[in-house]
């Protein structure tokens, strides 16, 4: 009987048998567009023949590619069964993972011409990650990148190497295309000042969006407030100040009908904070949280919020994680705090409050816990 099943139904069941499907973890991607790999199909290839064609397709369904010896597989494979390729929807690349410190060097320009020819012989491809690679590919990369129909791309994660080519301001707009769905891209350039009017992106339908950007804070900003009108997930970390905190307000509140989920940190040097920051003015948030109408978890630098916070909450949220990088924020203990969460009058419905930051004292702490607990509300705190 198994012999008689037919294609479909064998593909449906190597992808339910891969490895790792009993947890939530995923192989590859970053950390809002993730997918598996497909590599514990291999085995089902030398079953039967009646089982070779489907475990072939699911196995190439999606790959990583890491590495010369890898990808010089991959082409002896592709030269040979030219169709295999057109099986690859998600392919990771990138050099070996002990070359990625040295990225620079001739032996990976060597490696990385070899992988990046792999992504010119998919033509399919519909999630993409890329690893570091050596720079003097970057315009060749962005080219095989336009040329795919992605859903999602993952490019340069900070996470996943602590040294990576850096990708500059200029590669943005030929690396967003309006059609993506998810992207998650790490952003390099000169720091300059906000000003008032942001440069401008055309129109996506971006979902998901992780960008962690030192330096290149106006081009990111363009980048949010074209995607806001379709986001439901935003992660994004920066390091610039304000001087007019509408700016940083006016570009994410397109998003505030449809975000769900929010991660918003910035980490600015102390002299720009000292220069530029006004802890007694209203922030970023403050601005705009009220109109966040499904947002449901937030995760905020102490920086963009102020003691209003708890008047101010969405009526979805859920989930919120406050963390101070320095001494400065405006987000510091005050009776208000204190009076709005036991004010009845003041409806949220929040269930968890996370807390880091070293400068609240103890007494503070317990006075913030014991009013969270009248409201029902978790509250943790650690002085990280």
């Amino acid at each position: 009987m198994a012999e008689r099943l037919p294609f479909h139904l064998l593909v449906d069941i190597f992808f339910y048998a891969r490895d790792g499907n009993e947890t939530p973890e995923f192989d590859h991607g970053g950390k809002l567009v993730r997918w598996d790999s497909m590599e514990s199909s291999a085995p089902y290839t030398t079953v039967c023949k009646a089982w070779t064609d489907a475990a072939v397709f699911s196995l190439h369904r999606s790959i990583a590619v890491l590495g010369g010896p890898s990808a010089d597989l991959f082409m002896r494979t592709h030269r040979a069964q030219p169709g295999r390729a057109a099986c690859t929807r998600a392919l990771v690349v990138g050099l070996h993972y002990e070359d990625e410190r040295e990225c620079e060097t001739e032996r990976a320009l060597l490696e990385s011409l070899k992988v990046v020819a792999v992504i010119e012989a998919c033509p399919l491809i519909q999630h993409l990650q890329i690893r570091p690679l050596h720079p003097a590919l970057r315009v060749r990369i962005l080219a095989a990148i336009r040329a795919l129909p992605l859903i999602s791309l993952v490019y340069l994660p900070r996470y996943d190497s602590p040294v990576s080519p850096p990708n500059r301001e200029m590669s943005l707009r030929e690396l967003v295309d309006p059609k993506l769905e998810g992207l998650e891209v790490e952003l390099w350039g000169d720091p300059s000042p906000i000003v008032s009017a942001l440069p401008s992106f055309p129109p996506l339908t971006l979902r998901h969006l992780r960008v962690f950007s030192p330096g290149a804070d106006a081009l990111i900003f363009s980048l949010v407030a074209a995607a806001s009108p379709t986001l439901e997930t935003l992660d994004m970390y920066v390091e610039t100040v304000f001087k007019d905190p509408r700016v940083a307000a006016a570009a994410l509140m397109p998003a505030a009908r449809t975000l769900r989920r929010l991660k918003y940190l910035t980490c600015p040097s102390l002299a720009d904070l000292a220069a530029s920051y006004d802890a007694s003015q209203p922030q970023v948030f403050d601005y705009i949280l009220p109109h966040f109408i499904h947002l449901e978890y937030l995760f905020i630098s102490a920086t963009e919020v102020s003691p209003h916070l708890f008047r101010l909450l969405p009526p979805m949220l859920r989930e919120l994680e406050i963390r101070s990088y320095n001494h400065i924020p405006a987000f510091h203990y005050n009776d208000m705090l204190i009076g709005d969460l036991v004010d009845p009058a003041i409806e949220y419905r929040l269930e968890e409050l996370v807390l880091h930051d070293e400068a609240w004292s103890q007494p503070q702490v317990d006075s913030l816990g014991a009013a969270t607990a009248a409201r029902g509300i978790t509250f943790r705190h650690t002085a990280d």
